[in-house]
């Protein structure tokens, strides 16, 4: 598996997150494919957040990449959060 594996599931989930194209094109062209990918991975795992539960993925998806447009998109606290909380999950178990 490599980053265009990557970037191909999350193409192919932005359709079930109810994530239109032009969100996804947008947010590639901003900020790169890659990233893009990971944030709809966020998003994904970000729908059944315990506290705060996406409802609207397309909309979280445009705010990122407004965010990642004028640089203040940090996708790393996102993925160690996600790290965190399944740890915690896994403990609590």
């Amino acid at each position: 598996m490599d980053v265009a594996d990557l970037v191909d599931a999350a193409g192919r989930l932005c359709p079930h997150l109810e994530i239109s194209r032009s969100a996804w094109v947008a947010a590639c062209a901003v900020m790169g494919r890659a990233a893009a990918a990971v944030a709809v991975i966020v998003i994904d795992r970000n729908m059944e957040h315990p506290e705060t539960p996406i409802r609207s993925p397309g909309g979280v998806l445009r705010a990122m990449t407004a965010r990642a447009k004028v640089g203040e998109l940090h996708l790393e606290k996102s993925v160690f959060g996600i790290l965190e909380r399944d740890r915690h999950e896994g403990e609590a178990s």
